[in-house]
């Protein structure tokens, strides 16, 4: 089974007007897109992706005075497509086990739901409602800063609520995405949290020379945390001289970064964290990569989805 650990279903279905249960081909025939669509349900079930980490993501610019509410919507659209049989939610070890069973004989898509930055919360005890409603995973930020910790773009500490969240996070079981951090966040809170790490979706920063990215220092930390890093296929994250418009990039410039990970981390926690149709499209991926079933080219299974199963059975 194929894991994709980083999706963001709920945000391109309700800020981008996307109907993801049609085939993917049906989505790029809509009219007035900047970028062609990469992802639909149906597309990933073709390629054999039975898990993604479904993202609920706010974008912290929109939404003012109702972000926890519209994060709520987001969650509500996973727990109706659950509804409908179109996935199925993982909640527990448990819930894994029998989605791996079940998975080659229905194809339900299987979803771990994943908070793409805390912004969104108005205190950490508001976690609580999301993961009650099956959220299992978080970022403390997206590139903004927040009252938490900072993002990659604004940089900033890790905060004394966002220490409470990470608290909170610990009793209720959740993993942290180290994914968006701040430098000056990273390291307080890889010695403060306890439980299971990992990037959901992130290159290497001695490739990609940009604070988005993870350090070798971020690399050891993860390493010595049993971390798993996605690898992003977008040609941005890959070259730092790449921007839109320009020739798509050779597919190993891909393969550089995660031989780049795998020299680091060990090729047991390197998978794959696609970010597709997260604010860019086919246009800029690179060549030969045009749906997700084309990212056989990228690995072998163990990269596909095999060490992210690994990591999940370690405290789901």
């Amino acid at each position: 089974m194929r894991v994709d650990a980083h999706l963001d279903l709920a945000y391109n279905a309700l800020n981008l007007g996307r109907n993801l249960t049609l085939p993917l081909e049906a989505l790029r025939r809509q009219e007035g897109l900047s970028e062609t669509p990469l992802v639909s349900l149906p597309s990933l079930r073709e390629a054999g992706f039975g898990l993604v980490f479904a993202t609920v993501f706010v974008d912290p610019r929109g939404h003012e005075g109702h972000l926890f509410e519209e994060a709520l919507r987001q969650v509500a659209l996973y727990l109706e497509w659950e509804r409908q049989n179109l996935v199925r939610i993982l909640r527990s070890g448990r819930d894994l086990k029998t989605h791996a069973l079940a998975y080659p004989k229905d194809g339900v898509l299987g979803l771990l739901l994943l908070l793409e930055g805390a912004h969104v919360l108005p205190e950490p005890e508001a976690l609580d409602e999301l993961h009650a409603r099956g959220v299992r995973m978080v970022g403390l930020t997206w590139a903004t800063k927040n009252a938490y910790a900072g993002g990659n773009a604004e940089p900033a500490p890790l905060s004394a609520l966002g220490e409470a969240l990470l608290a909170r996070m610990e009793r209720l079981g959740m993993a942290l995405d180290v994914s968006h951090l701040a430098d000056t966040a990273f390291f307080p809170v890889m010695a403060r949290f306890k439980g299971p790490v990992a990037a959901s979706h992130a290159n290497a920063r001695a490739l990609t020379p940009t604070p988005r990215h993870l350090s070798d220092e971020m690399l050891l930390a993860l390493r010595v945390r049993d971390g798993v890093v996605g690898v992003v296929p977008f040609n941005a994250f890959l070259d730092v001289s790449w921007t839109r418009g320009m020739p798509r990039l050779p597919i190993s410039a891909c393969l550089a970064h995660k031989a780049y990970l795998e020299a680091r981390l060990g090729p047991d926690r390197v998978g794959l964290g696609s970010d597709w149709d997260g604010g860019f499209g086919l246009e800029s991926l690179p060549l030969g990569l045009e749906a997700h079933k084309d990212l056989v080219r990228l690995g072998d299974e163990a990269f596909l989805g095999g060490n992210w199963i690994r990591w999940l059975q370690t405290w789901l």
